[in-house]
């Protein structure tokens, strides 16, 4: 895999850093995973943005192998983790992988410095990140978050600027909760939730997978208001300028065995289950019963590919809308995460979406179907 060329696609670290905040290179990638018998195949390296690549990612991480789909179209995919969207991106702009998949703030903060990569996907047909609260809770509208308070997983970055933008639609302030508190992601949000330290979860779409799927908690979600669905650009597939010129059939398949994964996935999650452990064995528990870590593993991916399955049976997937970028870029300018409201088009690029989305669905339903 060759480094970038070109002056406007390189970047120092120093540069970056400055960019992106000293946690840019936090570290190599965590986790990676590939299946054997990928000789003749072009070797493709997608990074992902997360510290491990549990199910809740598999619809896209590991369907895309498990269903073979990405096998015949002649790719060889592995999937490397990152701890974050900076590493991810860093990672691809020194050439140590093709495609990252992560967070469109950071993407938009490279692209106010003309740095030569672009958005090839919308990942998710909704916002990932909104407020949920437990089922039983008396809280059943975002204005009732009213004298609440809300645990976010940090309160630097996106998390804060994503509660003031529910709050905002609903004509409510950050002033009007009790508080917003850090509370972290998995086993320590769900303490300062059972502990009543906080009254609401303003987490993201994979960890409420993970607590109903896995730990069973029901959760009453707020991912249909419009203040979510209208967000939609937050997580994407971006790519450096140059790959775009020069590989394009390359990316078209790697996005179209994606989008029948997601396809897999959701008809077969168990399947799915089983192949993601194949490629991610380190993401098994030491000493679990494979058929029950199946079972509940399935449950979670079901839900979290929810996110993106509407727009891959309809043929859309990766699209997204002017309108949504616009809104995103705006959001965060807002919020002080960007300086600069560049046009939509220096952020994205919808020329793959139509090849991507080329495909029978009823074959891949039938393989899923198939599949054990």
């Amino acid at each position: 895999m060759a480094k970038i060329e070109g002056a406007s696609d390189r970047i120092s670290k120093r540069r970056f850093l400055k960019l992106m905040g000293a946690t840019a290179l936090a570290g190599p990638a965590i986790l990676h995973g590939r299946l054997a018998g990928a000789q003749g195949r072009r070797k493709v390296k997608l990074g992902h943005g997360i510290a491990v690549i549990d199910p809740s990612a598999a619809s896209w991480d590991s369907a895309g192998n498990t269903g073979g789909f990405w096998q015949d179209e002649g790719l060889d995919v592995e999937i490397l983790g990152f701890n974050g969207a900076s590493p991810a991106y860093h990672a691809l702009l020194h050439g140590e992988i093709d495609v990252a998949m992560s967070g469109s703030p950071d993407l938009m903060r490279l692209r106010e410095e003309d740095v030569g990569v672009k958005v090839i996907a919308s990942v998710y047909d909704r916002n990932h990140a909104y407020p949920a609260v437990p089922i039983e809770s008396s809280i059943k509208s975002i204005e009732d978050f009213c004298g609440k308070t809300a645990g976010l997983q940090t309160l630097t970055g996106s998390p804060p600027v994503w509660l003031r933008t529910w709050l905002q639609a609903h004509n409510m302030t950050m002033k009007d909760l009790a508080g917003a508190i850090p509370v972290g992601t998995g086993a320590p949000a769900l303490h300062a939730l059972s502990t009543g330290q906080i009254d609401i979860l303003a987490l993201y779409h994979g960890q409420y997978a993970l607590f109903e799927g896995e730990f069973g908690l029901k959760l009453r979600k707020f991912d249909h208001d419009p203040a979510v669905v209208e967000n939609a650009f937050v997580q994407v597939l971006v790519t450096n300028e140059k790959t775009i010129k020069d590989e394009p059939q390359m990316l078209a398949a790697l996005m179209r065995g994606m989008a029948k994964g997601i396809v897999f996935a959701d008809e077969n999650p168990k399947a799915a289950a089983r192949g993601h452990y194949k490629q991610f064995p380190r993401t098994l528990s030491p000493g679990a019963n494979i058929e029950e870590a199946v079972t509940k593993a399935g449950n979670v991916i079901k839900l979290s590919g929810a996110i993106s399955i509407d727009s891959a049976r309809a043929g859309q997937w990766g699209m997204s809308r002017p309108d949504q970028i616009e809104r995103v870029r705006d959001i965060m300018v807002d919020g002080k995460i960007l300086n600069k409201k560049l046009p939509w088009q220096d952020y994205y690029t919808p020329q793959f979406i139509a090849d991507a989305n080329k495909f029978k669905i009823e074959d891949v339903i039938a393989k899923a179907k198939a599949a054990t």
